[in-house]
């Protein structure tokens, strides 16, 4: 008799979630609760309950809102929360959708440590803003060793429009949906509005849309979570040229700084 292949182990580093029953770790306050005032983590937990429901999740709260300062995140409690991540979580992917404008020694060492011990990182690659210099790198995705990805969408005209735009970034490695450069980008550069949002219900029961590389980021690390629930013994290697042959390929052919290899569909679109 086979065995029933084994949950895949997602850990996700955000501003916690409202799931009742989800497993994690506040940082912040020493304790399991993991409640997200702000709810960006809660969303991202959504999404990535929606594209893995396979896998095992595993809330890390490190912040309270993705948009604070990095001071604020603190380099110490997501170190300390990627360590955990790989020695008390066994995580096989992790799911990070925040960015970082500075490098990070310590950062970097712990992102080592989670990929040398099997953890596939995924995180996103960033924004536009109308304050985003031309050829930024954001961290920990423009790092080699981390799976980095922007957000891609369609215009009105069903032309392919990306999270970065024409900011150029080596950071990017696949595009998944949704993408939308910020409100006053678009106002300012008279770009089309976009047709595609993430949608969730807020706390109230309306649906609220959602936009930029952070939701794109729990469409590939669940598509990622998926193909190691079939494929357990799957390198980090394997994986990567899967997702090449997977995305559809937009931009300019091959790879490019604005998409990535392309743009990886979900079984949700």
């Amino acid at each position: 008799m086979t065995a029933a292949p084994q949950a895949p182990v997602v850990c996700i580093l955000d501003s916690g979630t409202n799931e009742a029953g989800a497993e994690g770790w506040n940082y912040l306050a020493g304790n399991e609760d993991l409640t997200d005032e702000a709810g960006h983590g809660d969303l991202i937990y959504q999404l990535l309950e929606s594209e893995t429901p396979n896998a095992r999740l595993i809330m890390l709260k490190c912040f309270e809102s993705a948009e604070e300062t990095e001071e604020k995140k603190g380099t110490e409690t997501i170190t300390q929360a990627l360590y955990d991540a790989v020695d008390l979580w066994q995580a096989d992917v992790i799911s990070i959708s925040w960015t970082r404008n500075e490098e990070s020694e310590e950062l970097y060492e712990a992102v080592c440590y989670a990929r040398e011990n099997g953890a596939v990182l995924v995180a996103a690659a960033g924004n536009l803003s109308l304050s985003t210099p031309l050829g930024s790198l954001v961290y920990p995705a423009a790092w080699e060793e981390v799976i980095g990805v922007g957000g891609a969408d369609t215009d009105e005209k069903g032309e392919p429009v990306s999270s970065l735009w024409y900011l150029k970034s080596e950071a990017v490695f696949v595009s998944g949906s949704p993408a939308l450069p910020s409100e006053e980008a678009r106002k300012a550069l008279s770009q089309p509005r976009q047709r595609l949002q993430t949608f969730h219900v807020s706390a109230d029961g309306n649906y609220e849309g959602e936009k930029g590389s952070s939701f794109a980021v729990p469409r590939v690390s669940g598509k990622i979570a998926e193909y190691l629930f079939q494929k357990p013994e799957a390198s980090e290697t394997e994986i990567r040229e899967w997702l090449k042959d997977t995305v559809i390929d937009t931009g300019e052919e091959g790879y490019d700084p604005v998409f990535g290899w392309g743009f990886l569909k979900t079984d949700n679109e």
